[in-house]
C-alpha cells in the first residue's frame, strides 16, 4: 500500500463531525512577501535543526535523525514562490 493510499484509508475513519472531507475547501492565498521577523526564526530554526540532526547521527549508535518536511529555502516573495506554494498546497488537499 502507497502512502498516499494509507492516508487515504486512514482519513475513511474521521468523524464527519470534526473534518468533512466531502466538502470542498476554498483554496489558500498565496502569501506575498515575508517579514524579516519570519526570515530570521526560519534561519534560526533551520540552524537549530541542523545542529541537532548532526549532533544525534555524529554521537547516537542506536537512533538516526533524518530531516522532517520540505527541505526547500523559499520564502514568499522570492521567484518561484508561487509556484512551489500551489504544489504543496495541491499535495495537502
Amino acid at each position: 500500500m502507497s502512502y498516499y493510499e494509507r492516508i487515504r484509508e486512514l482519513t475513511k475513519s474521521v468523524p464527519v463531525s470534526l473534518v468533512d472531507f466531502g466538502i470542498p475547501c476554498d483554496p489558500a492565498r498565496t502569501p506575498m512577501q515575508a517579514s524579516s521577523n519570519f526570515i530570521t526564526n526560519k534561519e534560526q530554526g533551520d540552524w537549530a535543526e541542523n545542529l541537532i540532526t548532526r549532533a544525534i547521527n555524529e554521537t547516537s549508535k542506536n537512533h538516526v535523525a533524518i530531516k522532517y518536511g520540505k527541505s526547500d529555502d523559499l520564502v514568499a516573495g522570492e521567484d518561484g514562490f508561487d509556484s512551489f506554494y500551489r504544489d504543496f498546497q495541491t499535495e495537502l488537499d
